[in-house]
């Protein structure tokens, strides 16, 4: 055992490889010289690599910190909407997709909901011609949990149930089955420069395969925990959430805007046009549901 070397700190006596240097010892109770992990000397921290899924939040935040969001928020009477979901036989649908269509009937009336800032070749403003929503999803991966951004074409358009059959799939197939979730993963692997580059490429240049990949906008919520979203990085021009329900039945309806894009009154009308719909078209096919 040439290349091993033993050495004594904080009464612990651990056995280091130098070839690879793999940790391990007999103070483990590991007779047969399987190789471990020694243990952490006593009062001291250690070195814990970036796992995958924190090496892509890392890029994501990098990737939209360049972006001046402002916020705005909005108090919301959805009563009539809460009391049918709850008279609906069980599974009732989740709030998200009803929110998340909801905001996409606004974006779709409004075209500067679906705008975005371009730096290249000269800055200026792309419309894209319709709606692709974004919705951050939480799934396990390689022991941690990654944050993977699930794209829907022309949410306005489909039924409440078949988005949260979408989403369903997007919280419980295989990651290697979804697309989106596969490309976002084959960049991950690819050195940091790399991926750098091809996102910054994709933000200042790349303006209908930026549409196509990340969505004209974006939607991040823990309300279903308890918990409201207060400010965040974004790469969207806006994203939605909201907060839970209070005691009174009413909520806090947040958006965040790029505000190189639009401005603060804009974001109050959609706002206020996203609790018109809730209360109508979003209502009305709740009711149907029963």
């Amino acid at each position: 055992m040439k290349s091993l070397r033993r050495f004594s700190s904080a009464g612990i006596i651990r056995y280091v490889d130098w070839n690879d240097r793999q940790e391990f010892g007999p103070c483990s109770g590991n007779p047969d010289g399987r190789r471990e992990i020694a243990q952490v000397e006593k009062g001291r921290g250690r070195k814990i690599p970036l796992s995958l899924a924190r090496r892509m939040i890392g890029d994501f935040l990098a990737v939209s910190q360049p972006i001046p969001l402002a916020h705005g928020e909005r108090r919301i009477d959805i009563r009539q909407l809460r009391a049918a979901v709850a008279a609906l036989p069980r599974p009732r649908p989740k709030w998200l997709p009803l929110f998340f269509k909801a905001y996409a009937i606004v974006a779709a009336e409004r075209p500067i909901l679906r705008r975005m800032f371009v730096r290249h070749p000269w800055p200026h403003l792309y419309e894209h011609p319709e709606n692709i929503g974004a919705i951050v999803i939480a799934r396990r991966l390689e022991q941690d949990t990654a944050l993977l951004i699930f794209p829907i074409e022309s949410p306005e358009r489909l039924t409440l149930q078949h988005i949260g059959q979408l989403l369903k799939e997007a919280y419980e197939k295989p990651i290697a089955e979804i697309p989106a979730f596969r490309r976002q993963l084959r960049l991950a692997r690819l050195p940091s420069f790399y991926r750098r580059t091809v996102m910054r490429v994709g933000r200042d240049w790349v303006t209908r395969q930026r549409a196509r990949r990340v969505g004209t906008f974006g939607m991040s919520v823990l309300a279903d925990m308890g918990i409201a979203n207060l400010t965040t990085l974004v790469p969207w021009t806006t994203m939605i959430h909201y907060t839970p329900f209070d005691e009174a039945g009413s909520m806090l309806l947040r958006l965040a805007i790029d505000h190189r894009v639009l401005d603060g009154l804009e974001a109050a009308y959609a706002l206020r046009h996203m609790e018109e719909v809730l209360n109508q078209q979003i209502l009305d096919e709740v009711r149907l549901m029963g």
